[in-house]
């Protein structure tokens, strides 16, 4: 990128940066434009009496979609077969940003594909590029997207951005403290619990001696014994003491 932006930067004509411009937009390696578009050559060409095509061209690469060269091809310049197929995938991409399935019969209709095969070898290229991961399920004839790059945002819409991203920050918040809440009402359940075990052993006991003093043991008391004086439910006691107290 920084070689097409010093390039365009030493462009003494329009017509040089033009022909930077279609070099960038053919180069398969470059699927973001946004350093291009904030460049003050560039900027030139938009603000120049008679905007230039290739400004449009360049916009329509970074925002747009195949569907939206297709409404405005009349004025926009005609594509070179590289530059097409790049819009593909960069069109598939958007496609894939906005729902995480789809249809074959959706994509082979979006992207211009003469037959599904074609569409096919599209995506598993866009695949390849590093610009998404997606499975193709051709029992089902869907694309079914596991991850997908951004594309470029235009300024006007950061402030949408910034607004989505402050209501799912505000979502997080309010489950976190539902969860927190949630885990140290089971943790005070939970230690409660523990205490009024510890004071029907010590109870218990109490009994003991005192029954053992007088010589004997009811029957009901020699079942309650058995339960909290066997060895499991003293190792459990080992264990858990020393959290508790």
């Amino acid at each position: 990128m920084d070689s097409y932006l010093n390039t365009l930067h030493a462009a003494a004509t329009e017509s040089e940066a033009v022909q930077v411009i279609q070099r960038l937009l053919e180069d398969e390696s470059i699927y973001h434009f946004g350093r291009v578009l904030d460049s003050p050559k560039a900027r030139e060409l938009a603000t120049s009496e008679q905007p230039n095509a290739y400004w449009s061209l360049l916009e329509l690469f970074s925002f747009g979609t195949l569907s939206d060269y297709k409404a405005a091809s009349a004025q926009l310049p005609e594509l070179t077969e590289r530059q097409l197929e790049k819009l593909k995938h960069l069109s598939l991409v958007s496609l894939a940003s906005v729902s995480k399935v789809l249809p074959y019969d959706d994509l082979i209709r979006e992207l211009d594909c003469a037959h599904e095969q074609q569409m096919e070898d599209l995506v598993i290229d866009t695949i390849y590029k590093g610009l998404l991961s997606a499975k193709l399920d051709q029992q089902r004839r869907l694309v079914e997207v596991e991850f997908v790059v951004g594309r470029d945002v235009r300024r006007g819409d950061l402030q949408a951005i910034y607004d989505s991203l402050d209501k799912w920050s505000a979502v997080c918040e309010k489950e976190l403290n539902t969860l927190t809440v949630g885990v140290n009402t089971a943790e005070q359940e939970l230690v409660s619990k523990r205490v009024k075990e510890r004071e029907f052993t010590f109870a218990l006991q109490d009994l003991h001696m005192e029954h053992a003093s007088s010589g004997g043991e009811p029957e009901s008391l020699a079942r309650y014994d058995s339960q909290y004086t066997s060895s499991e439910y003293q190792n459990e006691e080992r264990r858990t003491g020393a959290s508790d107290f």
